[in-house]
């Protein structure tokens, strides 16, 4: 008797006691769980019954054939009344597409291992079965060759980003922030490149997402935080020695979802900040939208103890993400960033000029500080003053650059205080 549940894929099966639910050489199409009651796995051999094991609630059975795709190795048949939770084909062909290849890859060759060291116990030849595979949607889908080559490849760039850090082919690029006002430099934008000795010069596109999925992104954006709180400080240095009566310059910093579900995120930040002896009220740690909303009361811990040690947060690609506004006044955020796809568009398209004109309006009600992102003309610039957007970053002040760029424009920043000038656009 089977009982729908949510999805099509995953059902309940009753079973009365002495029932078989698959028997030895069936090709399989399920695996199952025991909710209540048991059941005894056995294989024939020479004719001859042999008990394997005897299972009970919580136990996971038939998946064997789900995986490697052969026919059922066993029978199973129920000692008494049975109910069991089905896993069709369909639902772990999904779970396994998800799954880290390299587990998928190490899954497949313990699974081969395990069948060969039965059929050598019992006395079958498994050369012999070979035509008993199953050329199901999951063989062809997820094939040994196709995970193995997945794995390896997973595992060299895994290396390679290890390696990267150890030899410290990590470079930060900054991107100056500059007070529409008055066109001085109030901070920068901290972004990470990284050098690889064979491809050259990657982006954050061609391993950020990789680096998330590994968890190295922990290790990589500590890194990037006490490299840019080291450079901030040399930043802020050379200013005050320009101008002695100059403001505080602001370092932003992008944290990932898997660095802001981090449990020891704010203990690490902590001990950057005592390490480099940076103000942190000249550090902003920039989140999405999403980050807030996909658990609110983990951000809200994570922020109260961010803000605590004097940080500031700021959302960036502000308009483009999470629907409800009510996290603003829920969450300590201290800056919105207007996304590029709004600015690059303000002076050519109406709506994209009333969407910053509402932005900036919320923000100032708010009391909160607004910078706009990809400013690459000076219509734009125009416009962003005329709704009193106090910062701007773009192609149009400066790329993102290096260090010792940066230090070698900030006299050219602090002359510039009445004028926005574009630099660095070589």
């Amino acid at each position: 008797m089977r009982a729908p549940m949510l999805k099509e894929s995953v059902y309940r099966e009753e079973y009365p006691s002495g029932s078989h639910v698959f028997r030895e050489g069936e090709p399989g199409s399920c695996a199952y769980v025991i909710e209540r009651g048991a059941v005894e796995i056995s294989t024939l051999h020479q004719g001859r019954k042999i008990a394997i094991s005897s299972l009970g609630e919580g136990d996971l059975f038939g998946e064997m054939a789900l995986v490697d795709s052969e026919l059922r190795s066993a029978s199973a048949m129920t000692t008494e009344e049975t109910v069991v939770v089905v896993i069709s084909l369909d639902q772990l062909r999904e779970k396994l597409e998800q799954a880290d290849p390299l587990i998928t890859f190490f899954t497949r060759n313990i699974l081969e291992r395990f069948r060969d060291s039965q059929s050598r116990l019992l006395g079958h030849s498994r050369e012999a079965d070979d035509s008993n595979v199953v050329g199901s949607v999951l063989e062809k889908d997820v094939s040994l060759p196709r995970h193995r080559e997945r794995a390896m490849r997973k595992l060299k760039f895994e290396n390679e980003i290890n390696k990267a850090l150890i030899n410290e082919e990590n470079i930060i690029h900054s991107q100056p922030i500059l007070d529409l006002r008055t066109g001085a430099m109030a901070g920068l934008e901290a972004l990470l490149r990284w050098d690889h000795p064979e491809r050259g010069l990657l982006y954050p596109n061609d391993f950020i997402g990789f680096s998330e999925e590994t968890g190295l992104i922990i290790p990589m954006g500590l890194w990037v935080l006490e490299e840019s709180c080291k450079a901030l400080l040399s930043f802020q240095k050379k200013l005050n020695a320009v101008d002695p009566n100059a403001p505080l310059l602001f370092m932003s910093i992008n944290l990932s979802s898997r660095q802001f579900s981090d449990i020891d995120l704010v203990r690490n930040i902590s001990n950057i900040i005592d390490d480099t002896g940076v103000n942190p009220e000249q550090i902003k740690l920039e989140i999405t939208e999403s980050l807030l909303m996909d658990n609110p009361s983990r951000a809200a811990v994570t922020l109260n103890g961010v803000k605590a040690l004097g940080l500031e947060i700021a959302i960036d690609d502000f308009g483009t993400g999470y629907s409800s506004l009510s996290y603003l006044h829920r969450f300590h955020i201290d800056t919105l960033k207007i996304d590029r796809s709004f600015v690059s568009t303000a002076t050519m398209n109406k709506g994209s000029m009333e969407i910053v004109r509402a932005i900036a309006g919320l923000a100032h009600n708010l009391g909160l500080d607004i910078v706009a992102e990809g400013i690459e003309q000076p219509e734009q610039v125009t416009l962003l003053r005329d709704v009193q957007c106090e910062y701007g970053q773009g192609f149009f002040f400066s790329k993102p650059v290096v260090d010792t760029e940066i230090l070698s424009r900030i006299e050219e920043l602090g002359e510039a205080k009445n004028k926005v000038t574009p630099i660095g656009i070589a």
